[in-house]
């Protein structure tokens, strides 16, 4: 049976939602900031997002207190009004909040694409999203005339000359649309990449968790129907509200999770790991006597410091560099992986380049190197 007050689950649900995602915020900015020292603009956008998704549920808790989550019989006339008033310009908000977080996303994984129609996609879908986003605030607002009938029917001469359920509905199934091309996008990235398949899947998977906040979004426009409803208003839109804000935390928790591999692994393994980039192992080519070079000695299998080069290797003392994968994010691990990959291919060399080859060569004359 359903409650007959909606109030205390709203503001129950929401507030800790609230916090979750103040959590998960602080650990990203701390990863980029204190951690890796890359602070960027899809960090700047979610924390506008996050400042979205605190106005949106204040407002909604204001709203609260004048009815939002009771049948309409048990809110006073005066107060009925109100509550319509503070959960419209909640869900103004929350509008913006969603474009946002799409923006942060997209922002984020233009740090690791190369390709120039991923660039193009993910600029697309931050600028739809966001003409979206104002254009459906602005008629939201602007459904009726005055604005304020949309809250007080009791106005003379008002009236409301546009369906807003359609706009939202329209708004809400692009929203969910765009979280599943942006959590699908990353597949297409990564598989073609030269890396080992757990690898691809580890890093896929983790820029690929927008699909949980695509789901949300396609419960939130299922129930937003209740967009509709004229008799029990502030009741009957309840789930709306709360599936808004779990879109939202969803969409901040899927974009934070990626970021956060650094400080998990600062966090487990101690400050041994600090930094984010790659940082460089070096393994001497220590140099054998002649007498393992007559095949009296082979070095031993699996050494990563000793690597027996023939006769002459003093001639070539070489430094082999690594990276310490283990402590860099999905962004940096992907980053590093496709530079390296044009590189070896020739892709990251343009017309007017200068390219510089060295050539080594070695010759043997009765074990010596000339």
């Amino acid at each position: 049976m359903a409650p007959a007050n909606y109030a205390p689950i709203l503001n129950g649900v929401m507030w800790t939602q609230v916090v979750i995602a103040i959590v998960f915020i602080a650990a990203r900015i701390y990863t980029r900031r204190i951690v890796i020292n890359s602070v960027g603009w899809d960090d700047m956008l979610m924390l506008v997002n996050l400042v979205t998704f605190i106005l949106y549920v204040a407002f909604i808790s204001v709203g609260t207190s004048y009815g939002i989550g009771k049948k309409y019989a048990a809110v006073p006339a005066a107060d009925y009004s109100k509550a319509i008033m503070w959960e419209a310009l909640g869900q103004a908000i929350c509008i913006l909040g969603i474009a946002a977080s799409k923006g942060s996303v997209a922002l984020f994984l233009l740090r690791i694409v190369l390709k120039t129609w991923h660039i193009v996609l993910l600029w697309f879908c931050i600028v739809t999203t966001t003409i979206l986003a104002i254009i459906t605030t602005t008629l939201l607002f602007l459904q009726c005339k005055p604005a304020a009938f949309l809250w007080d029917h009791t106005i003379e001469g008002g009236v409301c000359w546009l369906n807003f359920t359609a706009v939202g509905l329209t708004m809400a199934s692009w929203s969910a649309f765009m979280d599943f091309v942006l959590a699908l996008l990353p597949w297409h990235v990564v598989w073609s990449l030269n890396m080992k398949k757990k690898e691809k899947l580890t890093v896929t998977f983790g820029l690929s968790l927008g699909i949980f906040a695509g789901v949300c979004s396609i419960i939130r426009t299922y129930e937003l129907k209740s967009l509709s409803s004229l008799d029990e208003y502030v009741y009957d839109t309840v789930p709306m509200l709360i599936w808004s804000s779990t879109e939202v935390l969803m969409t901040i928790m899927c974009a934070c999770i990626p970021v956060l591999r650094p400080l998990y692994i600062r966090l487990v393994y101690g400050s041994q790991y600090e930094g984010s980039g790659p940082r460089s192992k070096s393994y001497q080519l220590h140099d054998r006597d002649r007498s393992q070079s007559k095949g009296k000695s082979k070095p031993k299998s699996g050494s990563n410091s000793n690597i027996y080069m023939g006769p002459g290797s003093s001639a070539l003392r070489t430094t082999i560099k690594g990276y310490d994968d283990d402590n860099m994010s999905e962004e940096s691990i992907l980053r590093e992986t496709q530079e390296q990959q044009r590189m070896t291919s020739g892709e990251a060399f343009k017309a007017g380049d200068i390219v510089r080859t060295d050539e080594i060569h070695v010759s043997y004359v009765n074990d010596s190197v000339i």
